[in-house]
C-alpha cells in the first residue's frame, strides 16, 4: 500500500499552512515589543505624592532638629536652681563650727544639715531641711508646734521647743526649712533677723 494513500489530506484552513523550517525554530527573534505606556494621569500623581513626601521630610526635619531661629532654651524649674545645703562659714559675728550633713534624698526622705555657730559669747544652731512645703507642720515634727507668725517678717514662725525650752525661729523658702535655735537666750527678735541673714548667705 503507498505510504500516502494512508494519511487522509488535511481539511479546513490549517492544510496551506506551511511548517517552521528548523533553523527559524532555533533562531531567536529579534523582534522588539515596546513596554506599555504609562497614562499621563499616573505619572502626574506619583509626581504630587513625591513632592508630598519631600515636603513633608523637610517639615518634620525643622520640627524636630529645632529651625535654628535662636529660640531661647526653657527657664530651669526651682527644683533645677536650688542652692547647695552648705552653711556659710561666717553669717555677722557668727563663725560656723561643727557641721552634720545627714543625706536622706537618695532614700526620698529629708536632707537635713546642723551647724553650731558662735561669736564668741552667744552660740546657736543652724538647721536646714530639705524638701519642705509646709513650715507649720516641719514645726511640728520639729517639737515646736505652737510657733506664731513674726509681725513684719516674711513668713517667719517662731517658738520654744518642747524638747530642751530653747527658741526656735524658721521660714521654708525654695523648699527648704531654714530654722535657727539659740542656745544662749536670744529672743525672737534677734533670730528673725538671724534666719534671713542666714538665707541671703545660703542663696
Amino acid at each position: 500500500m503507498d505510504a500516502d494513500a494512508s494519511m487522509p489530506e488535511a481539511e479546513g484552513p490549517w492544510r496551506n499552512v506551511p511548517r517552521p523550517t528548523t533553523e527559524e525554530l532555533l533562531t531567536p527573534s529579534t523582534q522588539v515589543v515596546d513596554p506599555p505606556s504609562i497614562p499621563r494621569g499616573v505619572k502626574i500623581v506619583g509626581l504630587l505624592i513625591v513632592l508630598v513626601l519631600l515636603l513633608l521630610s523637610v517639615w518634620l526635619g525643622l520640627s524636630l532638629g529645632g529651625s535654628g531661629s535662636g529660640v531661647p532654651a526653657p527657664t530651669p524649674s526651682v527644683d533645677e536652681t536650688l542652692w547647695d545645703l552648705e552653711p556659710p562659714t561666717t553669717v555677722g559675728d557668727f563663725v560656723k563650727g561643727d557641721v552634720t550633713d545627714t543625706p536622706g534624698a537618695a532614700d526620698g526622705e529629708r536632707d537635713i544639715v546642723r551647724a553650731n555657730y558662735t561669736d564668741g559669747t552667744d552660740k546657736l544652731i543652724l538647721l536646714l531641711s530639705r524638701p519642705e512645703d509646709d513650715l507649720s507642720i516641719y514645726l511640728k515634727d520639729a517639737g515646736v508646734p505652737d510657733a506664731e507668725p513674726m509681725e513684719g517678717s516674711d513668713g517667719i514662725r517662731c517658738g520654744i521647743s518642747r524638747d530642751n525650752a530653747v527658741p526656735v525661729c524658721a521660714r521654708i523658702v525654695d523648699n527648704t526649712a531654714i530654722a535657727v535655735a539659740g542656745l544662749s537666750d536670744q529672743d525672737f527678735s534677734d533670730l528673725t533677723s538671724l534666719v534671713d541673714s542666714f538665707y541671703e548667705e545660703l542663696q
